[in-house]
C-alpha cells in the first residue's frame, strides 16, 4: 500500500488488491485509491480504463490523485482487458466480474457502502463506453455516470472494427438486438432521470458518433449533459477534463444526498 499526502493534506492511500473472480474463473488484480478523510456513506467511483490500457493506467498516464485529493470518491479501477466491459462472445464473463463479482468484494472485505446514492461510474474511450452500459443497465444501483471519449454508438463504427467487435460481442445483428448495444438501452426508458456526462473532443475520430449517440439519447433523457472541448482522443485530453468530469459527478453525489 502506498500513501501520499496532496498539498499538506492528511495521507490518502493507493493499494493493489487481487481475489479470485467467479465469473472468470481467476485471480484479477484491482487498484483503489482511498481519501484521507473518511465520511459516513463515502462515494465510490469506479473509474474505468480504455482499450489497450489496465488497472493502472489512470495512475500513470493523469494527474488524477491530485485531483482526486480534493473530493471525497474512493476510486477503484478494475481490469478488464479488451473486453469492452463484456460477457465476451468467445471469452471470459467481464460483466459479471464488474457488476457483481467486483462490488460483492468491495462491500464484504473493505466494508464499503454501494447504495445508489453513493455509487458513481466514469470511463475514458472503451471505459465511457463501460460507464454507459453500467448505469443505463442498472439506474437503481448508480447514482451518475461520465463517459469521456467514449465509444458509444458502436454500431456506426462497426465496419472499422469488424474483427474485434465480433470477437466481443458475436455477429452484428446479435449485438444490435442486445443489452450491449447502448441506442437499445436509452429506448427502455428506465434511465430517463438518470445523470449522464458526456464530453468529446472537437478533434476525436469519435465525435460524430458521439453526436449521433447524443442526439438518440435526448429523446429519451432528461438529465444528459453534452460538452465538446477542443481536443483529439488522447491522454492529454483527458488529464485536462479529468478535474471537470470530478467536479460534476461531486456535484451528482451532493445533489443526490441533498434531495
Amino acid at each position: 500500500m502506498l500513501y501520499l499526502k496532496a498539498n499538506g493534506s492528511d495521507a490518502m492511500a493507493i493499494a493493489t488488491f487481487s481475489f479470485f473472480s467467479k465469473s472468470l474463473g481467476k485471480t484479477t488484480d484491482f487498484k483503489i485509491y482511498l481519501p484521507a478523510n473518511r465520511i459516513k456513506n463515502q462515494p465510490v467511483l469506479f473509474l474505468l480504463h480504455g482499450l489497450g490500457d489496465n488497472q493502472n493506467s489512470w495512475l500513470y498516464n493523469s494527474s488524477l490523485v491530485r485531483y482526486a485529493s480534493q473530493y471525497p470518491f474512493v476510486i477503484v479501477m478494475p481490469d478488464v482487458g479488451k473486453s469492452y466491459y463484456t460477457n465476451t462472445a468467445y471469452g471470459e464473463h467481464y460483466w459479471d466480474y464488474l457488476t457483481e463479482d467486483l462490488p460483492e468484494y468491495l462491500t464484504t472485505w473493505l466494508n464499503l457502502s454501494l447504495t445508489k446514492q453513493n455509487t458513481f461510474v466514469a470511463g475514458l474511450s472503451m471505459g465511457g463506453y463501460g460507464a454507459f452500459k453500467w448505469a443505463l443497465n442498472y439506474p437503481d444501483r448508480i447514482g451518475a455516470a461520465a463517459s469521456l471519449s467514449g465509444r458509444l454508438d458502436i454500431s456506426s463504427t462497426w465496419n472499422d472494427r469488424t474483427a474485434e467487435f465480433e470477437q466481443v460481442f458475436g455477429d452484428r445483428e446479435s449485438f444490435t438486438k442486445s443489452h450491449n448495444n447502448l441506442l437499445n438501452l436509452v429506448a427502455d426508458r428506465r434511465a430517463t432521470q438518470l445523470p449522464l456526462f458526456q464530453l468529446i473532443g472537437t478533434d476525436d475520430k469519435l465525435l460524430e458518433s458521439n453526436r449521433t449517440f447524443r442526439t438518440f439519447a435526448r429523446q429519451y433523457l432528461d438529465k444528459l449533459d453534452y460538452r465538446e472541448q477542443t481536443g483529439q482522443h488522447d491522454w492529454n485530453f483527458w488529464d485536462t477534463y479529468l478535474p471537470v468530469c470530478l467536479q460534476w459527478l461531486d456535484e451528482q453525489f451532493h445533489l443526490i444526498n441533498n434531495h
